[in-house]
Order: C-alpha cells, then sequence, then structure tokens
C-alpha cells in the first residue's frame, strides 16, 4: 500500500510542477512578486488575475468624500498649468503632506508654487512650496518608486481630506483596490475606478482595472486597498491596450521619501 501512496504523491508533485512551469513561462516577471529584487521591477502581467489573496490586516472602510485632488503649478509669472494630479498622506508624526509624480511637472514651465484643488474647482484648498518639496525624477522603464514629488507644509488641512498609508507598504497580488481619480467625475463628484492588483513589488505595482477610462491626469491619484481603506500607491504609468493596466509607486516607498526630507 505505500509505494502506491508514495508514487501518488510524486505524481501529484510532478503535475503541480507542470502547472508551476507552463504558469511561470507565460509570466516569468511574476517571480519577482515572489522573490523581490531590489532595484528590479515587475513589468505589467497578463492573463488571468491572480487569486484573491489573505489580508491579515483589519479591515476599513473607504473615504466616501473627496481624497483626490487636481494639481496645479504656479510658475513666477501668476499663470497656473494643470499638472496631473495628487492626494495628502499622514505620516507618523500625524502630519500631513502632499504627494505627486514628478513626471507631472515636465509639462509646466518652471513652477514655484503648487497648489491642490478639489475635482473642478477653480478655487485651490491648499498651496505648496516646491523649493522645500522632495522631487523624483520621471520613471524610466518600470521603476515607479523614482517618481514622485513629497510637498511639506504646515498648512492645517481637514483630516477628511487625509489618507492613512496602509502599514503593508503596499497591496498583495489578486488584492481588490480602489483608484480614487484626481479629476473626479467631471461634475466635481469623487470617482471610484476598481481593479485587481496583478503584481506588487517594492519598486512598482500593477492592477488591472476593471472597466476602460482615459487615464490623463490621473498621474499621482492614490490607489487604495478595497480590504483596509488605506491607501497602497500612486498612479503613475498606463498600459494603453487592453487589457488596461496602471502602473503605481508603492505606498511604503512614498513613505519612506517624505520621512526623509528635513523638518
Amino acid at each position: 500500500m505505500a509505494p502506491v501512496v508514495l508514487r501518488r504523491a510524486i505524481l501529484v508533485s510532478l503535475l503541480a510542477l507542470l502547472a508551476f512551469l507552463l504558469w511561470f513561462s507565460r509570466n516569468p516577471q511574476a517571480l519577482l512578486t515572489l522573490v523581490p529584487i531590489p532595484g528590479v521591477a515587475i513589468e505589467p502581467t497578463l492573463g488571468p488575475t491572480p487569486p484573491p489573496p489573505t489580508i491579515v490586516a483589519p479591515h476599513g472602510a473607504l473615504p466616501t468624500g473627496h481624497v483626490a485632488f487636481e494639481a496645479w503649478a504656479q510658475p513666477a509669472d501668476g499663470s497656473t498649468q494643470r499638472a496631473g494630479s495628487g492626494f495628502l498622506l499622514l505620516l507618523a508624526n500625524d502630519h500631513a503632506i502632499g504627494v505627486m509624480t514628478a513626471h507631472s511637472l515636465d509639462w509646466a514651465a518652471s513652477p514655484q508654487m503648487l497648489a491642490f484643488h478639489l475635482p473642478q474647482q477653480s478655487q485651490s484648498f491648499i498651496e505648496f512650496d516646491l523649493r522645500t518639496a522632495g522631487v523624483g525624477r520621471a520613471f524610466t522603464g518600470y521603476r515607479f518608486d523614482v517618481d514622485f514629488v513629497v510637498l511639506p507644509t504646515d498648512e492645517p488641512v481637514d483630516t477628511a481630506l487625509v489618507l492613512q498609508p496602509d502599514a503593508r507598504g503596499g497591496p498583495q497580488p489578486g488584492e481588490r483596490v480602489v483608484l480614487f481619480s484626481g479629476s473626479g467625475d467631471g461634475a466635481g463628484n469623487p470617482r471610484r475606478l476598481y481593479g485587481t492588483v496583478t503584481a506588487a513589488s517594492t519598486e512598482a505595482v500593477w492592477a488591472q482595472m476593471d472597466d476602460v477610462f482615459d487615464p490623463a491626469s490621473l498621474s499621482g491619484s492614490p490607489l487604495l486597498s478595497a480590504h483596509t481603506g488605506q491607501v497602497v500607491g500612486m498612479a503613475v504609468a498606463g498600459r494603453e491596450r487592453l487589457p488596461m493596466l496602471l502602473g503605481f509607486h508603492p505606498i511604503g516607498s512614498l513613505v519612506e521619501k517624505a520621512t526623509s526630507l528635513p523638518r
């Protein structure tokens, strides 16, 4: 009897190994999710999304109001230029900062100030001095962790507008996530865009979105976990072919950049 059981166990193991090798041959970059290599960013993954993961973090509610904003650059001449989107992030010392993407400033002419507006509102509710900001650089390839702007401020901020970073540092493959659009729904209301994480590392997160939409000006918008209700990433890039995939700067990396700013 024992040899029969052993043969069955070996056969099952071989079939499982074959299934893994077939999966890996179609998507070798997904291995970086299982075994992260510092400095090597994962590429967008194609095909079926991963199964729902086990998430040990506590459940939390998603925000009901605005937590993503239009970012407007202000050059010295007093004009304003749209510079993507941004959001407010709460650090461990209960101090709120603004965050957005560095590549969104490439379109602006030597901006000195930056302001956040509620979607479709002409007036800013908070302003930042870019001369005190921590500025990364536009992403190349899939290294999204280099693309950031962290904006310190001493202005009082409504806590309802501030997001809590997820303590995990990012989402898990297969996790359901919600992108809050910095442009809103076009009528001044919040807009939620749902998706599923396909791959995640310390350098990049990819999510396959449920719907197709125009990602223009959404760089800098926050990605929230549908499980914890906390922010897990910042929108950086999009894959313009179907299925629609968006790339994000992981929140753990953003928090690290923000806390390294001189006070």
